[in-house]
């Protein structure tokens, strides 16, 4: 019997002492791919391409340093603003890793917003967390931005949170852009948690899945888009949202999950530092945020946008919901509007669907910057004389 207790205590150290290695080596590795830099745009020959931007610069934006990445094969080329979704959760390792060749053709902007990721602190005053802020802080780097790269307008995207962050943008400065992107778009968020819960509670019965059933009946169906028990009521629905393929189609929730966390763990661009406060950033943005967006209708107070419109959504999407966001898009007056489905897909439409984005994108959306001179230019010229 003593033996067996000591074989029992020699293997319970050597299963501690190798949990204990196995940590520390992910923390040595994780640390490497965590420099906080970018690296270069190379040409053909690997020598730095001429005229590219590849940068992460500290922009002081409302009194409070926030991190930017700045990433363009040609810094001629149009400037794209890509507000993240959450609040709270940064998309530019995403982006980098599913959307790289979106730099051939634009200048990108991928910035961590007031009190997400690399621009969380502890310090930040929890009463500038608010939407008007955020607001003011994409314009005043929507300006910095035309400053710098001597631009007159700039196209601007928002991806769930942030494309109600950028529809809020544009109803208040829509003179400093080309057009507005949504992807994953708000619009009642209210009204889309009722038909999410409905059709994420309906999926569970009809698969069999007596574990989500009894979750999600314990739950109870949101009261004005608002869970039991708040941000972790939102969680659990989430994570039978994700399990139902409605966060990306056709995976479930831990092969969704780690599509978005792989790229972020080999995110060269953050330090270890802004990876561990990524998680931080969240929950602080949610937990600030998350109200005023479910207190707003976006199908009443933003029922004319006076730039051209592009909503990109998911046929699948169980966050934004199909179907709201489309009701919102056929009452919606706008000079330019376009909605594209993309049957492929549910709320993450760039990364699921990154092929028909960066067409979309190019083909469709790009050109607009080109409108713009042009018009101008017809406007001012002289009228021919006929002899």
């Amino acid at each position: 019997m003593d033996k067996q207790i000591r074989i029992f205590a020699f293997t319970g150290v050597v299963a501690l002492v190798a949990g204990v290695v196995a940590f520390a080596l992910a923390v040595v590795v994780l640390w490497i791919w965590s420099p906080g830099k970018t690296s270069p745009i190379l040409d053909e020959s690997g020598d730095v391409r001429a005229g590219s931007v590849a940068e992460i610069v500290d922009v002081p934006l409302g009194g409070l340093g926030q991190f930017v990445l700045i990433r363009g094969r040609d810094r001629s080329s149009p400037i794209l603003l890509l507000l993240h979704g959450g609040p709270g959760d940064p998309a530019a390792a995403q982006f980098l890793a599913y959307n790289a060749a979106l730099e051939d053709h634009f200048v990108v902007v991928h910035w961590d917003q007031r009190g997400a990721g690399a621009s969380y602190s502890d310090r930040i005053p929890d009463e500038t967390m608010t939407v008007d802020q955020l607001v003011s802080d994409t314009h005043e780097l929507t300006r910095y931005l035309m400053k710098r790269f001597d631009k007159e307008k700039i196209f601007l995207a928002g991806h769930s949170w942030g494309s109600y962050l950028g529809v809020r943008v544009v109803d208040r400065y829509p003179d400093d852009y080309y057009a507005f992107v949504g992807m994953g778009q708000v619009a009642n968020q209210s009204e889309s948690e009722a038909h999410s819960y409905a059709t994420v509670l309906e999926r569970a019965k009809a698969s069999g899945r007596r574990d989500a059933v009894r979750e999600l009946e314990a739950l109870g169906p949101p009261d004005r888009g608002r869970y039991a028990g708040g941000l972790a009521g939102l969680a659990k629905q989430r994570k039978w949202v994700r399990e139902f393929g409605g966060a990306a189609y056709g995976r479930t929730n831990i092969p969704t999950l780690w599509m978005l966390a792989r790229p972020l763990l080999g995110f060269r661009e953050y330090r270890l530092k802004d990876k561990l406060n990524y998680i931080l950033g969240e929950d602080y943005s949610m937990s600030l945020l998350e109200e005023p967006l479910l207190d707003d209708d976006l199908t009443q107070t933003a029922a004319e946008l006076r730039v051209p419109i592009f909503f990109l959504q998911g046929r699948h999407d169980l966050q934004t919901v199909f179907e709201t966001t489309r009701d919102y898009f056929e009452a919606l007056r706008a000079p330019r509007k376009e909605f594209i489905v993309f049957e492929n897909a549910a709320h993450l439409v760039p990364f699921e669907e990154p092929e028909k984005f960066l067409r979309v994108m190019v083909d469709r959306v790009r050109p607009l910057a080109d409108l713009v001179p042009l018009v101008r230019r017809m406007r001012f010229a002289q009228p021919r004389r006929i002899s």
